[in-house]
C-alpha cells in the first residue's frame, strides 16, 4: 500500500501542494516518499527515506507535480528505492505490484539504480518513447507486459499534462475548474474539490490543466465518465486536537455506529431479498474485516437463524467450485479497493454468483461491481488501524441479521428491533468514550506493555473480536499476541500461560469465567472486558452490555 498524488493546472506551487497531499496520505506509505516538479529549467526531484509528515521544503515554481509516499514492498528502505524513478524522458511513480518484473528486467541492458520493480516500468515505457510510440501508445503498450495489479502516474518530458493507468490499485480523479488532481485515495485533495471521477480497471487518462480524457487500456478508445460528489467532509479528514488519526476515530465512534444503520428499510430489504434468492452464501474480506464478517456469521446464526461461510479472500479460491448462480458473495471492505476480494467478486460474477457488500466507499470497485451495496458511511478513515470502520460494518452487519430474521409480515418490526439495539449501544458507547476512560485505559496498558506477549480469549460472538484485538495490539503496539476461543484454552494455549502473564478476557458469562479461573490458576494476571467488575478479574475495563451488540462494546476498549 502507497500513497500517490498529482497536480496539473493553474498554480505555479504544484509541488507545494503535491507534499501537502502526500501528508495527508502518509498513512497509506510511510517509510520514504518522494515529489517530481516540471519546471522551466527542467525536472527536478526530491526524496528521501523518512516519514512525509516532517518534510519542510519550499518547491520551485511549476504547473505540474507527481508524488508518493512508500510502504516497501520491493527492495528496502533506501532513497534509491524512493520514488519517483527517473529514466530517460520517463518519470513514474507506481502503487502495486508488478510480478514479472525480474523476467523483463532480465531482458535489458539498462543499468539500473534502484532494487524495485517500479524502475522496470519507467524504463520499459521510455524504450517505447523512444522507438517513436505517443505516451498513451507506450504506456497501453507496456501495461499488456505487466502481470499483477498497478496504478502509475507518467510524466514525460516535453509533454503537456500527466497521464495514468490502473489495473486493481485504485486511483481517483478530483475535478477543479482550472486544475485537476490524481490520488490514490480523496483526503490528498479534498480540500480543494469534492467532485471526482473514478478510474476503472484497465483504463488510462491524460489530465492537463481543467481537463480529463478517459481511455479504454486496451484498445485506446475514448470512456465517457461522469462528475461524483462526494460525501466527506473536510473537517473529518482533520485530526483536529486529537494526537494521531487513531484515536480521533475511535471517538468518532460516538457518531458513526449510527450513521452506518441510517439507511432506508427498502435499501436493506433490497439487500437481504437478494441474500434469500441464493441457496449458499460466503462473507468475503481480508484482515479486520475478516473479523467482522466472523462477527456476522455469529449475528446471522443467532439473529436470523441462517447459516454464512466466512473464508479469507486468499483462500477463497479453494472453495470457488462451489459458487454459481445460486451463489451470494457478501465482500466487507473499507476502502472497496481490496485487490483479493475484487479478484474473487470478478470471478464470482462470471460464475453468475450474486454480488453483495458494505464498503465506505459507494463508487469503489467493489460497490460498483456488486448488484446490492450499502455503504456505512463512516467518513475518512485515514489510521492504518481500522476503527471506526469496524463498528460501522459490524452494526450494519447486524441490523441485516435482524432484517433477515423477520417473516414476510415482520419486516419492519425486525428491522426497527435492530435499530433500537444499535441506537442503545452507540447511546452507551458516546457515554463510555470520555477523557477520564481513556486515561483510565492508559494506566491499565501501562501496567502490561512491557510483558512479551498477550493473550485475548473471547466465546460466541466475542471470538472474532479476540481475534481482531491481537490484530490491533500487533499492528500498533508490535507486541505478540494472540486471540482463542475460551473453550478452547485448555486444548494446548493454556501451556503458554506461566505466572504474569497478561489475559485479556472478554465477557463475564459462566462459561467465560470458569476459562478465566483456569488461566488465573496458572499465574495470568486478567484483564476482564465486561459490564460489570467480576471477583476474578484483576483489571477491569468497563463495556457496557449491550444485548446482540456486546461484540461492538467489547472492541473499543481494546482499540484504546
Amino acid at each position: 500500500m502507497c500513497g500517490i498524488f498529482a497536480i496539473t493546472g493553474s498554480s505555479n506551487q504544484a509541488g507545494n501542494v503535491v507534499l501537502e497531499g502526500l501528508k495527508k496520505l502518509e498513512y497509506r506509505g510511510y517509510d520514504s516518499w518522494g515529489i517530481a516538479v516540471e519546471t522551466d529549467q527542467g525536472m527536478v526531484i526530491q526524496k528521501d527515506t523518512g516519514k512525509i509528515s516532517s518534510v519542510n521544503i519550499d518547491f520551485p515554481k511549476g504547473k505540474k507535480a507527481v508524488g508518493h509516499t512508500r510502504w516497501a514492498t520491493h527492495g528496502g528502505v533506501t532513497k534509491e528505492n524512493a520514488h519517483p524513478h527517473r529514466v530517460g524522458k520517463v518519470t513514474l511513480v507506481h502503487n502495486g505490484i508488478f510480478e514479472n518484473y525480474e523476467e523483463e528486467k532480465a531482458k535489458s541492458d539498462y543499468e539500473f539504480i534502484s532494487q524495485t520493480d517500479t524502475e522496470v516500468i519507467a524504463v520499459l515505457i521510455n524504450n517505447e518513447i523512444e522507438k517513436g510510440k505517443d505516451p498513451k501508445s507506450a504506456i497501453m503498450t507496456v501495461a499488456q507486459k505487466i502481470e499483477g495489479r498497478f496504478s502509475i502516474l507518467v510524466m514525460i518530458d516535453g509533454e503537456s499534462g500527466i497521464w495514468a493507468a490502473r489495473r486493481g490499485s485504485p486511483l481517483i480523479i478530483g475535478r477543479g475548474k482550472e486544475e485537476t488532481f490524481i490520488a490514490s485515495d480523496i483526503p490528498a485533495f479534498l480540500e480543494q474539490t469534492n467532485k471526482v471521477n473514478y478510474l476503472d480497471d484497465d483504463e488510462i487518462v491524460f489530465i492537463n490543466g481543467g481537463t480529463a480524457k478517459f481511455f479504454d487500456l486496451n484498445s485506446g478508445e475514448s470512456v465517457k465518465k461522469r462528475n461524483i460528489e462526494v460525501s466527506w467532509k473536510v473537517e473529518e479528514a482533520h485530526k483536529g486536537d486529537y494526537k494521531h488519526f487513531m484515536i480521533k476515530e475511535i471517538f468518532d465512534q460516538k457518531e458513526t455506529i449510527i450513521r452506518a444503520i441510517n439507511h432506508e428499510n427498502h435499501q436493506i430489504a433490497k439487500f437481504v431479498e437478494a441474500l434469500r434468492q441464493t441457496n449458499g452464501a460466503y462473507l468475503i474480506a481480508c484482515g479486520t474485516a475478516h473479523k467482522v464478517c466472523m462477527a456476522a456469521e455469529y449475528f446471522f446464526a443467532e439473529i436470523a437463524g441462517r447459516k454464512i461461510n466466512v473464508v479469507a479472500a486468499s483462500e477463497m479460491p479453494y472453495f470457488e467450485k462451489f459458487v454459481h448462480d445460486k451463489t451470494a458473495l457478501i465482500a466487507v471492505s473499507q476502502s472497496g479497493e481490496t485487490a483479493d476480494v475484487l479478484e474473487i467478486l470478478e470471478r464470482g460474477k462470471k460464475s453468475g454468483a450474486k454480488i453483495l457488500s458494505l464498503t465506505n466507499v459507494e463508487s469503489s470497485s467493489i460497490a460498483r461491481i456488486s448488484d446490492v451495496h450499502l455503504p456505512i458511511q463512516a467518513g475518512p478513515e485515514k489510521a492504518v488501524a481500522s476503527t471506526k470502520a469496524t463498528t460501522a460494518q459490524m452494526a450494519l452487519m447486524l441490523l441485516c441479521a435482524y432484517a433477515d430474521g423477520s417473516g414476510v409480515d415482520n419486516f419492519e418490526e425486525s428491522v426497527n428491533k435492530g435499530r433500537e439495539v444499535l441506537r442503545t449501544t452507540a447511546g452507551n458507547i458516546n457515554d463510555l468514550l470520555n477523557p477520564r476512560y481513556e486515561e483510565y485505559i492508559k494506566d491499565v496498558a501501562e501496567k502490561i506493555v512491557q510483558h512479551d506477549n498477550l493473550f485475548i480469549v473471547g466465546r460466541g460472538a466475542l471470538y472474532p473480536i479476540a481475534l481482531e484485538a491481537a490484530i490491533k495490539v500487533q499492528e500498533v503496539s508490535y507486541i505478540h499476541a494472540q486471540g482463542f476461543a475460551a473453550g478452547e484454552i485448555k486444548h494446548g494455549p493454556i501451556a503458554l500461560i506461566e505466572e504474569g502473564t497478561p489475559c485479556i478476557v472478554l465477557g463475564d458469562d459462566p462459561e467465560t469465567i470458569s476459562n478465566a479461573t483456569e488461566l488465573k490458576a496458572r499465574g495470568a494476571i486478567i484483564i476482564g472486558v465486561a459490564d460489570k467488575k467480576h471477583a476474578i478479574f484483576d483489571e477491569w475495563m468497563k463495556a457496557p452490555n449491550c444485548e446482540q451488540a456486546q461484540s461492538i462494546s467489547a472492541l473499543i476498549p481494546i482499540q484504546i
